[in-house]
């Protein structure tokens, strides 16, 4: 299963054009997911058409956006379930600026964290030494932001490799965190 198109999320939720709403959405999906929150689906998309309505200017795409989010929740927890490594943040594409997708990935993480926290996610101290530096690593990375010098090549070069980090991380929080298959 293949995520939505970023784009046509963002235009649907009337994030802004260089905005990081539909990253930040994401994360706290994926934040949830790992969290097993039992009515994940109906609240998040709920509370994320809410968001846009309230903070982006012209509102949703009311229907669209719903669909689009039905699309989005199905995929993401169809490849963090999956065997073959398929999970992707949904960021920008490679093709926008680079100061763009730094926001973004800086708004996943932070939606990520934000998703785990929602659910009571337990103690720091009581999380796997391999987490808790992940978890750390991630409330940097939504602090993060592009330098001048970090424009060119090397700064490409640098988010790819956080980009990789963050979403292989985001697979092992969420591998450790859920419950059990059959749990209740």
């Amino acid at each position: 299963m293949k995520l939505p198109d970023y784009g046509e999320v963002q235009a649907a939720l009337g994030d802004a054009p260089n905005g990081a709403a539909t990253a930040e959405a994401h994360g706290t999906l994926c934040g949830l997911l790992g969290a097993s929150v039992a009515d994940l689906a109906e609240t998040w998309i709920h509370n994320t058409l809410v968001d846009a309505e309230e903070y982006s200017f012209g509102g949703g795409g009311g229907g669209d956006a719903r669909s689009l989010l039905e699309a989005l929740h199905a995929a993401t927890g169809a490849a963090l379930e999956g065997d073959e490594m398929g999970f992707q943040l949904m960021l920008p594409d490679e093709d926008a600026p680079i100061e763009e997708r730094a926001v973004a990935l800086a708004a996943w993480c932070s939606g990520f964290l934000y998703g785990l926290a929602m659910h009571g996610l337990r103690p720091m101290e009581e999380l796997p030494d391999e987490l808790r530096e992940i978890l750390t690593d991630f409330s940097e990375i939504g602090r993060a932001g592009v330098a001048e010098e970090e424009v060119g090549e090397a700064g490409e070069t640098a988010l790819a490799e956080l980009v990789e980090y963050v979403r292989v991380g985001a697979q092992l929080v969420y591998d450790e965190c859920r419950p059990p298959a059959g749990y209740h």
